[in-house]
């Protein structure tokens, strides 16, 4: 039997949909809009070919040297530009959307906004999605409290894979692991004490960042919100897309707004930066359109003040998004399709997002 040719694509829906007609027998394995993207899938996994899109434009060289540097880099991978004059007949399709690795770090300046709640439902989600593949760290080692969320209180946390650390592969994260059952999500704890969180250090979660990110294909972060800590800013630097959590109290949306400004003068992009509104209320002196409009910046997604719900979720230790059929689950799977878009969501929530576009990166 002859195996299906696995081919990358970097371009846009009108380049994938070229390949899907002229090649029925590929199997597309992405689609991707970033080149350094391109580089780094095609080091992480085998690809035979690269069909390229003429139109993008690599950062700080020619595309012809970006070819060339890839060639050289990938000498077993075909190379193949795509001409889109060549195929203007190509029908109008639905932005591509493709999952990658992915390192996404959950964070507010302001404590006790529910930072913790949306870290540890989003990664159930997308581990319900991916079917186990994706990550939950607990990098608040002052005061995390994911174990407590999750019903984790036994087992392996991050102190005991530090000594074991710098000699460890991606695969040997698994002795350290805990599986949340019913969502099958691995989650690597924090510290059961507060005192032995200084035995955590910068080049640690650095180590266990890149390790974590290799081993899942998706990873989740949740992080302290001292904006000083330099395990933040190691989460900061290793993230790919940063969820912000605000509250319509004054003082969360005054120090988001402040996070946002630093963010951006970090030189994070716009687009990796989704900003969420924990326990919405319709009532509340500051609308959601306000809050936008305050924060010059487009909600991903609010999810609803459903104390109930919370509070079961809190004391059975079993995420909302195990909850169906309510309105505070269906808020985290949306946040989920903005954050990583392209992952499958539930029939209800497919029907709320039917007219939505994704496209990723």
């Amino acid at each position: 039997m002859t195996q299906r040719p696995l081919v990358l694509i970097a371009g846009d829906s009108h380049c994938e949909q070229a390949v899907k007609q002229e090649r029925p027998n590929a199997k597309i394995v992405g689609v991707l809009r970033d080149l350094a993207l391109v580089e780094y899938v095609s080091s992480e996994m085998f690809v035979d070919e690269v069909v390229l899109d003429s139109r993008l434009t690599p950062r700080g060289e020619s595309l012809e040297g970006w070819i060339s540097r890839f060639k050289k880099a990938f000498p077993h991978v075909a190379v193949t530009v795509f001409r889109e004059s060549t195929h203007r007949n190509t029908a109008q399709v639905p932005a591509a959307s493709v999952i990658t690795s992915q390192t996404v770090v959950v964070w507010s300046p302001k404590g006790g906004v529910g930072k913790t709640f949306i870290s540890a439902n989003l990664a159930c989600a997308a581990a319900i999605a991916t079917q186990g593949k994706a990550a939950l760290i607990d990098l608040n080692v002052y005061s995390g409290d994911v174990a407590t969320y999750l019903d984790l209180s036994e087992g392996p946390t991050i102190i005991e894979m530090l000594p074991e650390l710098p000699r460890l592969r991606p695969d040997g994260l698994d002795r350290y692991t805990q599986i949340y059952g019913p969502s099958r999500l691995n989650v690597i704890c924090g510290p059961r004490r507060p005192e032995l969180s200084t035995l955590v250090g910068v080049e640690h979660a650095k180590q266990l960042l890149s390790l974590a990110a290799r081993r899942w294909g998706l990873l989740y972060v949740d992080t302290a919100p001292d904006i000083t800590s330099d395990l933040l800013g190691e989460a900061i630097d290793a993230a790919s897309a940063i969820v912000l959590v605000i509250t319509q109290d004054v003082c969360a949306l005054r120090q988001g707004k402040i996070a946002l400004d630093i963010l951006r003068k970090l030189g994070i992009h716009e687009s990796s930066i989704h900003v969420v509104l924990n326990r919405g209320a319709r009532d509340a002196p500051l609308p959601e359109h306000k809050v936008e409009e305050y924060l010059e910046k487009k909600l991903a997604s609010v999810v609803p003040d459903d104390r109930k719900t919370v509070e079961k979720s809190a004391f059975q230790g079993r995420p909302v998004v195990l909850f169906p059929k309510t309105e505070i689950a269906s808020s985290i799977w949306r946040l989920l399709s903005e954050v990583s878009p392209g992952l499958p969501l539930p029939d209800t929530d497919k029907r709320q997002n039917k007219t939505r576009r994704f496209r990723f990166w």
